[in-house]
């Protein structure tokens, strides 16, 4: 009982989880390619495109034979719109069945993503820029077809536009006489390096054709850097003439200022002096006199008593010998 209670609860999440699986992984439709153009051509001012069956059966074979031919290998950026036998877009519409006629032609689109990557991605990062935008903005596409083709982890998207020059989009105008009746699949134009500025800034002006991966390419940069550097948005359209800066200038590192530092006064040398005897002062013992002990001042007083004791005796004397020589006269 309780390992069928087990089976079918696991039954039961299993049931849940699936579609939830499918639905996350599964790729956006045609359909829905599509729709998301003609909501960027609705946001332009521009009709919305017609869709044509000749035209999605060429796109989706052309996204078919992409995922066969390169699959996780991408291909260059003219191998992507060449098909099966070196066909072209036009080719594959007009095998389709879609009537070419003077002043018509079929220009397309493609790109790759991974299965998890957006559709916004596709259209508003892979294809912005001039040649993509230009397509998906011409005011005289009259048809529109798409193709999508998953594969191993990766997506490949195609759509093709039917143009009937100086139509108005509307397919019922006139063509211009300077229009070529010949379709060719437009290609990006090359991209010439600019000299750099003194201060190491580049400018590049864009042409018509070029797009901001080539000129980035040409330039040794990154899209992104680009786009970070003009303060692009990442659905911006670059056109032609515009001013793009593809380096900053350089910025001059500052340099210490070098202060002075007073170098030292020189001394002047002291003569070596010649070490002089010091004289010890003998300290007199305190309490004598003249520095005299005791005993040796009794032993002066002494001397000086007999000293004059002497005198007076050797005075007496002399007094005593005048004496009598006197009374003699």
């Amino acid at each position: 009982m309780m390992k069928t209670r087990v089976v079918l609860l696991f039954a039961v999440l299993f049931a849940l989880f699936l579609p939830f699986q499918q639905a996350s992984s599964a790729a956006a439709s045609p359909n829905d390619l599509i729709e998301m153009v003609n909501g960027l051509r609705r946001n332009n001012g521009l009709p919305e495109m017609e869709i044509h069956s000749a035209l999605m059966a060429s796109s989706q074979s052309q996204s078919d034979y992409l995922a066969s031919e390169y699959g996780t290998n991408f291909p260059g950026w003219e191998q992507g719109h060449t098909g099966a036998g070196g066909t072209r877009a036009i080719d594959r519409a007009l095998a389709a069945g879609y009537p070419v006629g003077p002043g018509w032609n079929v220009v397309e689109n493609w790109a790759v993503g991974g299965e998890s990557t957006p559709l916004s991605d596709i259209v508003y990062v892979q294809w912005n820029d001039a040649a993509h935008m230009g397509n998906m903005l011409h005011p005289d596409v009259v048809h529109v077809g798409a193709g999508v083709t998953s594969g191993d982890g990766y997506v490949y998207y195609i759509m093709n536009f039917g143009v009937e020059y100086g139509s108005g989009g509307s397919g019922s105008g006139g063509v211009a006489s300077t229009v070529p009746t010949t379709a060719v699949t437009p290609k990006v134009a090359p991209v010439t390096v600019a000299t750099p500025d003194e201060d190491g800034s580049i400018f590049h002006t864009v042409e018509i054709g070029q797009a901001l991966w080539s000129i980035a390419l040409a330039y040794e940069t990154t899209v992104e850097q680009l786009r970070a550097l003009n303060n692009l948005a990442a659905n911006a359209v670059i056109y032609e003439g515009q001013t793009l800066m593809v380096r900053a200038p350089y910025t001059p590192t500052p340099s210490p200022t070098a202060t002075e530092t007073p170098r030292p006064p020189t001394r002047t040398p002291i003569p070596a002096q010649t070490a002089q005897p010091v004289a010890t002062a003998v300290q007199p013992e305190e309490g004598g006199f003249l520095g005299l002990d005791r005993q040796t001042m009794g032993l002066v007083l002494i001397l000086i008593s007999g000293v004059g004791l002497v005198l007076i005796v050797l005075g007496t004397m002399t007094r005593g010998k005048k004496q009598p020589a006197e009374k003699e006269e």
